[in-house]
């Protein structure tokens, strides 16, 4: 395989929730690999911590402060995005929301402010941009899903589903746009170390019981996610197509 299948250079990503976590992890990946990114997050200073941290001189970088579920967001960013880079290669849909409660007590508030985030919102960022790509002629879509779409949370039934729709959802996409060269996939993180879990953290022995779930001995690290999102948005995974790729120490085994 060609040395530079993995270069990034000339192609512009957008990142929902890059101010921390996964989404900062990928976003800096493909900032390191010569993409411009636009990060996209509520949390203004985490993206200017992002973009202290980012490579180069900050040119190649573009801020959005907001909501990923307001509509209006989603607008604003393609239009800044094609005036500051004249075009977007890349959406990278990391921003997600968690809920840890059994079905008998989630209220419907809780079941739609989760499903506003991890579904729709990520249903139309996919729509806005994916038009954008088909009208240019190509680009690769990645939807960040979880461990949990493929193999039930206990006590987290709401969020298992939304992200087992997030599957679903990109798989659907792929077949629809794949023909117009917009390669759509999904990316199922497991145990990760970043402050999504904290509250995990603070529960005496959750953690080590989780632990006994993952056959590689370990939570994995936002740095995990680099190789994988890597070959997903680059020519290196050309032919990955309606794929969700699992990176969870081998949680999902059993």
């Amino acid at each position: 395989m060609p040395p530079g299948v993995f270069d990034l250079s000339g192609r512009t990503a957008v990142v929902t929730g890059a101010a921390s976590g996964l989404g900062r992890a990928m976003a800096l990946a493909m900032a390191e690999a010569g993409a411009a990114i636009v990060a996209v997050d509520r949390d203004a200073d985490g993206l200017a911590a992002l973009a202290d941290a980012a490579p180069g001189e900050g040119d190649a970088l573009l801020t959005v402060v907001g909501d990923v579920a307001d509509l209006g967001v989603i607008e604003h960013s393609h239009a800044a995005s094609v005036e500051r880079f004249g075009r977007v290669d890349i959406l990278l849909c990391a921003a997600g929301r968690a809920l840890r409660k059994d079905a008998l007590e989630t209220t419907p508030d809780e079941f739609d402010a989760l499903m506003d985030v991890n579904l729709r919102a990520l249903f139309f960022w996919n729509r806005a941009f994916g038009r954008h790509m088909i009208e240019r002629g190509g680009g690769a879509i990645v939807n960040v899903a979880s461990q949990g779409a493929i193999t039930p949370l206990d006590g987290r039934p709401a969020y298992c589903a939304s992200k087992a729709a997030v599957v679903q959802l990109s798989r659907a996409l792929a077949l629809d746009w794949t023909r117009y060269g917009v390669r759509v996939n999904a990316l199922a993180p497991g145990l990760m170390d970043t402050p999504f879990i904290t509250s995990m953290k603070s529960e005496p022995g959750r953690i080590e019981r989780a632990l006994a779930h993952i056959p590689a001995g370990r939570m994995g690290r936002p740095e995990d996610l680099v190789g994988p999102i890597l070959l997903l948005v680059s020519d290196a995974g050309r032919y990955i197509v309606g794929h969700t790729l699992i990176v969870d120490g081998g949680w999902t085994i059993y």
